[in-house]
């Protein structure tokens, strides 16, 4: 199995987990297609990804979407990896989806990370204890100007209790700084939700955060992958990630 392979069978299982860790999270299997759902009102929360190529790609998703308005959303989202499953893509363009992000997968070997560096006033803790939470949900609401009433429910105490999560905090003079998350999937480790409130970036808070991440599981794994954004790129390359694929996601109001 090439990387590429790896990263998509480790994208799926993480889909499931990150709906799973999340109460009143669910998973539907539609017609070779993965609908994820927090089921909180947003959009980024809740999506779809192709498990296998689906014998009628159109009526997929149309059945995908019919999941999404039983749920009562507003909206319907796809994520697809860029030359994949070209019938896939052609169907989702003559739905008429409408493409509103794209970005790389980036992995590398966990042993070929540097050694973390970190700051001497900055403390980087995994989060343990629910009291911990709301240091993470002021860091998502801080950072990625998440609203605070999806924080809340997306950061929840199922996180703490799933044996494939790991979460960090960084923290400057008692005040979180900084989070990330970690997630087992398969042989690998999935790292998301890498944030730093914008009063500490640019100290290598972020970086430290990810190797921290990246190394949550010991010897179970020997991948680190990331979807990161374009502010964040230049940064993991400078800690050894490659880009291994393109992904896109796809989305309309229902």
């Amino acid at each position: 199995m090439d990387l590429a392979d790896r990263i998509v069978a480790a994208g799926l299982e993480g889909e499931r987990v990150r709906a799973e860790v999340v109460e009143g999270g669910e998973v539907v299997e539609v017609a070779g297609l993965l609908v994820a759902f927090s089921n909180l009102p947003a959009p980024e929360l809740n999506g779809t990804r192709v498990i296998r190529e689906p014998d009628d790609p159109a009526a997929a998703i149309e059945e995908a979407r019919a999941v999404f308005r039983s749920r009562g959303h507003p909206f319907f989202g796809i994520e697809i990896e860029v030359g994949r499953h070209p019938r896939v893509e052609a169907a989702i363009r003559a739905a008429g989806l409408q493409r509103v992000e794209s970005w790389p997968t980036m992995a590398v070997p966990i042993g070929l990370l540097p050694a973390e560096v970190l700051p001497a006033d900055v403390e980087i803790r995994e989060v343990r204890e629910e009291s911990d939470l709301e240091a993470v949900r002021a860091v998502e609401v801080a950072t990625f100007g998440t609203p605070p009433e999806i924080a809340e429910g997306f950061v929840g105490r199922k996180m703490l209790l799933d044996e494939r999560l790991r979460m960090f905090t960084s923290w400057i003079d008692g005040e979180p700084v900084g989070e990330a998350s970690a997630y087992l999937l398969h042989d690998t480790v999935g790292i998301f939700g890498v944030g730093v409130v914008e009063s500490a970036r640019r100290r290598g808070i972020g970086a430290a955060l990810t190797i921290r991440a990246a190394r949550a599981f010991d010897d179970r794994t020997d991948l680190a992958w990331l979807q990161p954004s374009d502010m964040a790129q230049r940064m993991y390359e400078g800690l050894g990630f490659l880009p291994i694929s393109q992904w896109e996601v796809w989305a309309a109001k229902r």
